[in-house]
């Protein structure tokens, strides 16, 4: 019921998302400055915002796309249709976790998690990690509780 209500008012599912931490989203996509982003990354651009969108709802999302640039005001509306579901994405997340965590011990060893991160699906580079970590006062070896994570 609600989220019928907010995909006929999209200022009030933007509130779900801060503007201005959607603004700075998109710009991080938008790499070349010209105020528009790849309609192929739209999907990326929506769920670093924590949004969780399935293959499908991007595959609709970019639709909406005409061309294969999103410009910020489109962005925007697009981005209003899905709003945040923190509890959902923490037990999404909490549950990848789950994956790793072959003793439940409700930890995961760092390397490991290095590991993961920089040779599978949206890999990102050592160093990336490492400044996620430190950002976050992660250590950067050991055994961290992935629920303080979340």
């Amino acid at each position: 019921m609600l989220l019928s209500h907010l995909l006929h008012f999209p200022a009030l599912a933007m509130a779900m998302v801060p503007e201005a931490e959607c603004k700075e989203c998109f710009d991080l996509f938008d790499r070349d400055g010209d105020g528009k982003i790849g309609a192929d990354e739209l999907g990326d651009c929506l769920r670093s915002l924590g949004l969780l969108l399935t293959q499908k709802e991007v595959g609709d999302l970019r639709k909406e796309v005409v061309g294969d640039k999103v410009g910020w005001d489109q962005f925007k509306g697009l981005a209003s249709k899905k709003p945040r579901q923190p509890e959902k994405t923490a037990n999404a997340l909490i549950q990848a976790f789950q994956v790793f965590d072959k003793g439940g011990t409700g930890t995961v060893d760092m390397a490991e998690l290095q590991h993961i991160v920089t040779s599978m699906g949206e890999k990102i580079t050592a160093q990336e990690f490492a400044d996620i970590c430190k950002a976050a006062s992660l250590p950067s070896v050991g055994r961290v509780e992935y629920k303080q994570v979340v």
